[in-house]
């Protein structure tokens, strides 16, 4: 039709060629100035000169600025649990530039002190229950902020095999890089570690003694002093507080915890044994160690153990050891909820190394959106429900979704639609679905199956290696 070509000639003529005044010209993208970027951006200037890694950075406070806090304000999550205090970032808005100027005003002075945080108990997978300490909403602003400053200092030291809690880094990358140190079975002598209470354990002391041999702005160091020291307001309406933890939930938490295991683990297992052929895979407090010798892999893990005491930590042994994971013996170890085996492809003979979602992580997942939709089918719409099983598949596929585990997703699918079917016909004494009608809506209002083996992420990126 002739408008439809119009509109398409339209789409595609190039601007720049129009003739007559109201011809439209393509906007000239501003010029990148570095000076002015420079100038005016604070994790640009520090991030440049941390670089240097024998620099230390005397006047960091300078940066608590009002326009770094309301970067803050705006990068915080709006629908985050609140503190003690009870304000949300809504409330926060009313007087967003007078709060910010005499929250400065306050920190310069030295009169500010961040609140108690408030504790909660969430369900891990292994059953148990994990505390998560929530800040008033002003004290996000400026973890939000020595977070920042932290990070920008610390990370150019960082080891590129350390992925967890980092800038651009992910599970996943930590997943590829094991992957792509054990495929050629150069390194079969696995030493996997999980630190007990690692968070809850850290001494402050030692911690603000390591910060020390970077940062010497004994303010900023004070300021940091006071998140890790402030109390926490427990269940039971208590206030406790202790010389031990970063707390989970806290912002400034992961930076703190990436330091300590730093220079506790990091930086010594490279000075002593990566010169030897072992590789250092390390996701916040989840580790796994991987040798060419047998002999090495056993003198490190006769050390590990005084090397974690004398920084105040200790191993979760049911969590810990050392395997063999050779081709033909059988053996699988545990990583970021993974299990990682040699296995045949269908009508081959040739073992591959492949990885799963582990048996425990799958049906604890499994049961958490069982105990989900028996909560919640009498109080959501059916739209409501069939909308966040939808959410909740595609999040499950996007971190379990590598090339190897599309069984284990179909089994997780599959569970979840079982799960759905069912506790939908008991929202009443009259079942809801039939088989057949369930189906129909299956059919017609599709939930997320899992991806096609080609559309999911492949462990083969060499854009990840190891050391």
């Amino acid at each position: 039709m002739p408008m439809e070509r119009r509109g398409r000639q339209r789409l595609t003529r190039d601007l720049s060629t129009q003739a007559g005044p109201r011809a439209e010209q393509p906007e000239t993208p501003p010029k990148f100035d570095f000076k002015l970027e420079l100038q005016t951006n604070s994790w640009l200037r520090i991030g440049l000169s941390a670089k240097d890694l024998e620099k230390k950075f005397s006047n960091l406070f300078c940066h608590f600025t009002v326009a770094n806090l309301r970067e803050a304000f705006h990068a915080l999550d709006k629908n985050k649990a609140v503190g003690m205090d009870g304000k949300t970032k809504s409330d926060y808005t009313r007087e967003l530039d007078a709060n910010l100027q005499e929250l400065v005003i306050r920190l310069h002075k030295g009169t500010y002190r961040p609140l108690p945080k408030r504790k909660v108990l969430i369900p891990k997978a292994n059953g148990k229950m994990r505390p998560i300490a929530i800040s008033a909403f002003e004290d996000k602003l400026v973890e939000w902020v020595t977070a920042k400053l932290l990070s920008s200092i610390y990370e150019p030291m960082f080891i590129r095999n350390s992925f967890g809690f980092r800038p651009k880094k992910s599970a996943q990358d930590a997943l590829k890089a094991t992957y792509l140190t054990l495929k050629d079975n150069k390194r079969p002598h696995v030493v996997e570690i999980d630190l007990r209470c690692f968070f809850d354990t850290v001494p402050h002391r030692r911690l603000m003694k390591l910060l020390r041999l970077r940062i010497t702005d004994r303010r900023f160091r004070g300021l940091i002093a006071r998140f890790l020291q402030s109390e926490i307001l427990e269940q039971t309406g208590e206030l406790s507080s202790s010389d031990k933890g970063t707390a989970q939930g806290s912002i400034i938490s992961p930076v703190l915890a990436n330091v300590y295991l730093h220079y506790c683990l990091d930086e010594w297992f490279l000075k002593n044994y990566a010169s030897k052929g072992a590789v250092i895979v390390r996701y916040a407090d989840d580790a796994v160690f991987l040798f060419e010798s047998k002999d090495v892999a056993i003198a490190f893990k006769a050390t590990l153990k005084s090397r974690l005491e004398h920084y105040g930590l200790s191993l979760n042994e049911d969590k810990s050891g050392m395997i063999q994971f050779r081709k033909n013996q059988g053996n699988v170890f545990h990583f970021l909820g993974f299990t990682f085996f040699w296995g045949k492809d269908r009508g081959s003979t040739t073992k591959r190394l492949r990885v799963k979602t582990e048996k425990v992580r799958l049906y604890n997942k499994i049961g958490e959106y069982t105990s989900w939709i028996k909560e919640v089918r009498s109080k959501l719409t059916l739209n409501q429900i069939w909308v966040t099983t939808a959410a909740k598949l595609r999040g499950h596929y996007n971190y379990y979704g590598v090339h190897t585990n599309r069984p284990k997703l179909a089994h997780f699918y599959h569970a979840v639609v079982g799960s759905l079917f069912k506790w939908l016909n008991r929202r009443s004494q009259r079942k809801s679905f039939t088989w057949e009608r369930f189906s129909r809506r299956l059919r017609y209002n599709p939930l997320p199956l899992p991806p096609a083996v080609a559309a999911l992420k492949h462990l083969i990126d060499r854009r990840i290696y190891a050391y």
